[in-house]
């Protein structure tokens, strides 16, 4: 694709083209030259302002993408296991992505995550339940949404991916919850190797590891006065990024291995608030002032060497209540 441009010309790529090159030159981005480097950009910027957001099922509209989420984003092992997630509007599963159609109407994703839509008033605390449960119609109005599994593989699709999300929610289900349940890790890093670095010496009972989770989750301001950010990458994307309020602190996850292993098993609620403002003003909190944004379940198992570093929000869609502690949460 490089070798048919004409060097330097960037400027009249169709939309195909800019996908091919983005394609052939992301996986080795960071040993580009500065011609393929400008080349990227171009490619960028022509794919960027074309991005739809499209919420998945299992018809034939969306067929020729089904694919190349397999392909192009991370996703499950097996291309069934894909197609199982992708629900509709109606069931208890829904995906939704970011994703252009070039001018011979092919499909590229950009982004992706799958939600899991519950009619019960409890937030997650197990990942299972929630990737094991069948497809099967919400028979009435969603009350906890759980987005899992955010894949993206362009600049900043995740952060537009999760905002159409947000509307899309909300829209279709105005009193209900949009929360994450997500581990404490990232890659392969995490709180584990963060506690190691503290030469923090604990037992690995829930107790003791949750006080340590306050340490890790707290805001940390950057040199010379700079603006805050986490030690979390997951937590930087939802809470620095995108104003999410910290709901609840999930222990003992023994649901899977790596989350074991490089979390300790220790999970987090993240939840959207529906409120736009609210949102920006727990972002500017967070990123400005170091302070964290917890619901009042929470508030109260703050280790008191944070309490002027912190928050309460309170949330009730509709002045409904939801259950931040459950002690079940199942389909």
């Amino acid at each position: 694709m490089l070798d048919s441009l004409p060097p330097g010309d960037t400027s009249e790529l169709s939309l195909g083209q800019a996908v091919a090159i983005y394609e052939e030159l992301a996986p080795k981005k960071h040993l580009l030259g500065d011609d393929d480097r400008d080349t990227f950009k171009a490619a960028i910027a022509r794919i960027s302002p074309e991005q739809q957001f499209v919420v998945l099922s299992q018809d034939e509209h969306f067929g020729g993408i089904h694919q190349r989420l397999f392909d192009a984003v991370h996703a499950p092992k097996r291309h069934e296991q894909l197609v199982e997630r992708l629900g509709d509007h109606g069931t208890n599963k829904v995906a939704m992505a970011m994703a252009v159609q070039d001018e011979d109407g092919r499909w590229f994703p950009t982004s992706v995550v799958y939600t899991y839509w519950n009619d019960r008033p409890q937030l997650p605390e197990r990942i299972k339940p929630i990737l094991k449960s069948p497809i099967v119609a919400l028979g009435g109005a969603a009350r906890v949404v759980v987005p899992y599994t955010i894949s993206s593989n362009f600049p900043k699709a995740g952060e537009t991916l999760i905002g159409n999300v947000h509307s899309f929610v909300y829209g279709q289900s105005p009193d209900a919850v949009l929360s994450t349940l997500s581990p404490l890790r990232a890659g392969n890093k995490g709180f584990a190797s963060w506690l190691n670095e503290q030469g923090a010496n604990v037992t690995l009972n829930g107790e003791e590891l949750t006080d340590h989770v306050f340490d890790y989750l707290m805001p940390v301001q950057g040199a010379n006065g700079g603006i805050f950010r986490s030690n979390d990458p997951v937590q930087t994307f939802h809470m620095a990024g995108m104003g999410a309020m910290l709901a609840a602190i999930r222990p003992d996850n023994q649901d899977s291995r790596l989350d074991l292993e490089l979390a300790h098993g220790m999970m987090a609620n993240y939840v959207y608030p529906a409120d736009q403002h609210l949102l920006a003003m727990n972002k500017e909190r967070f990123v400005q002032e170091g302070i964290l944004t917890v619901s009042p379940e929470l508030a109260a198992f703050i280790p008191e060497r944070y309490h002027d570093r912190v928050f309460v929000q309170p949330y009730e869609p509709k002045g409904r209540g939801v259950d931040f502690t459950p002690d079940d949460f199942t389909p």
